[in-house]
């Protein structure tokens, strides 16, 4: 071993020790930064696909009367983990707009692409050809997964959803639709409970209705049997147990025949439920591939790369031709 080789194994190497043979091998060095550098330019500009990213803004629904039956989303997303004050049902957004219920009309439904001189679905456009249907869409709605993005502001109660695909307009017109189908799955919602709570509360309806009439017939019954019953306290006090109970009983009856008109009047009901602040547009600037960051990270990482190589290069050397020597020495056939 020579007196260099000892001096680079030896431990505890100063910087300058280190960045010695980078210095001497600096132009294999730069060569190869620029290399990969360049072939990530190449694969940058040639073979990636550009994408863009279309956005969409949503508000949450202040007015209480839209929402009208659909308070129990609020169960449905505690079970989900997620904490809803009130009828905030915007929380909930992120998680219905990946669901299949949204998704699965939108992918099937016709979009114009610069791809495509026809209209196609987004099954046609990604170009999907599995054995069956069923594996079509599902490929199709991971895809539309991974694309989609949504976040949710804890401060303003505002959603955001983000999507990228290959083609400006149709990333648009894709989350247009997305919304559009959000907006429809929560109108449905909201008619099948109202018509769901409408059932039940005419049916209660009906018994309330027969218990205020028994009531009713009862007080009517014992007046008519006991004309002076101020001179009687067991009278009064029956009396006053019969007018509670025909109070309580139209009470009941009462409210309940006005949950029901409110019930009617919301399975009728048709206004859009999901406020829009900012309708998805068609996006001016391609989000990826970022070329000039790739770009750079390839040539730094190839420039930290083959430095470290070339200033690892006399220890590991060193060590690798001992391992190999001392192999070659050892006798053969011995356990």
């Amino acid at each position: 071993m020579t007196a260099t080789e000892q001096n680079m194994n030896r431990p505890g190497r100063k910087l300058p020790e280190m960045l010695a043979p980078v210095w001497q091998k600096r132009r294999t060095v730069l060569y190869v930064a620029l290399g990969l550098a360049l072939v990530t330019g190449l694969v940058n500009f040639f073979v990636l696909s550009l994408t863009y990213k279309a956005s969409a803004s949503l508000l949450p629904e202040t007015d209480k009367s839209k929402l009208g039956s659909m308070s129990q989303f609020s169960g449905l997303a505690q079970l989900a983990g997620v904490s809803v004050p009130g009828a905030e049902i915007s929380r909930l957004y992120p998680l219905i707009l990946a669901s299949e219920t949204v998704l699965r009309p939108v992918i099937e439904a016709k979009y114009h692409t610069r791809k495509f001189a026809d209209s196609v679905d987004l099954i046609q456009f990604f170009e999907l050809k599995e054995k069956t249907p069923e594996e079509n869409l599902d490929r199709a709605l991971r895809l539309m997964k991974d694309a989609m993005s949504t976040s949710y502001d804890t401060k303003t109660s505002t959603v955001v959803v983000t999507l990228e695909l290959e083609e400006p307009g149709l990333a648009a017109s894709v989350l247009n639709a997305i919304i559009g189908q959000l907006d429809m799955f929560m109108r449905l919602k909201r008619i099948s409970s109202a018509s769901e709570q409408a059932k039940w509360i005419s049916a209660r309806l009906g018994e309330v209705e027969k218990e205020l009439r028994f009531a009713e017939d009862s007080l009517k019954n014992f007046r008519e049997r006991n004309r002076r019953v101020a001179d009687s306290p067991e009278l009064l006090l029956m009396q006053e147990r019969l007018i509670r109970e025909v109070t309580v009983k139209s009470t009941i009856y009462v409210e309940l025949k006005k949950q029901y008109e409110l019930a009617k009047i919301d399975e009728i009901k048709n206004i859009s439920i999901v406020n829009v602040l900012d309708d998805a547009r068609p996006p001016v600037r391609k989000e990826h591939p970022k070329r000039a960051t790739n770009t750079a990270l390839a040539f730094l990482l190839g420039l930290a790369g083959t430095s470290a190589w070339y200033s690892m290069k006399p220890v590991y050397a060193g060590k690798l031709g001992s391992f190999l020597a001392a192999m070659k020495g050892k006798p053969e056939g011995r356990a």
